[in-house]
């Protein structure tokens, strides 16, 4: 749920949102659909991907290809890192509310080093 000044929005995963109260859905006109979906919904996806799966790599073309999944997956991560970040407690070192300089290509913050820690796991050997 987003509440803003004219009211709430509600939605969950892969479903169109509702406006709160919902007699203001009369009053939405929905951008016509820019990306092309795959027929099937949610179920059609999951088989899409276990199919590109078998087939190897670079094999078929998918509707959600990590091409630009990853990026933006990518992104919205960055968001928990902050948070994270934000709550570390370091005894005579608060980070407050600070920047995070995100290196993608060697996948690291480059500014404050302890939030590191939250993009790698230590596995176990063999892992």
């Amino acid at each position: 749920i987003f509440e803003g000044t004219k009211g709430k929005l509600m939605g969950n995963y892969n479903s169109a949102p509702i406006l709160l109260p919902s007699k203001r859905m009369k009053e939405v006109t929905l951008p016509k659909q820019t990306i092309p979906r795959i027929a099937g919904g949610d179920s059609a996806h999951y088989t899409e991907w276990v199919e590109a799966c078998t087939k190897g790599y670079g094999n078929m073309q998918l509707s959600s290809s990590f091409d630009y999944a990853g990026p933006f997956t990518e992104a919205v991560l960055m968001g928990n890192l902050a948070i994270r970040s934000y709550m570390m407690k370091t005894e005579n070192k608060y980070p407050g509310r600070k920047k995070l300089l995100w290196d993608a290509k060697n996948m690291k913050i480059t500014n404050f080093d302890e939030a590191n820690a939250f993009v790698r796991s230590n596995y176990r050997q063999g892992w």
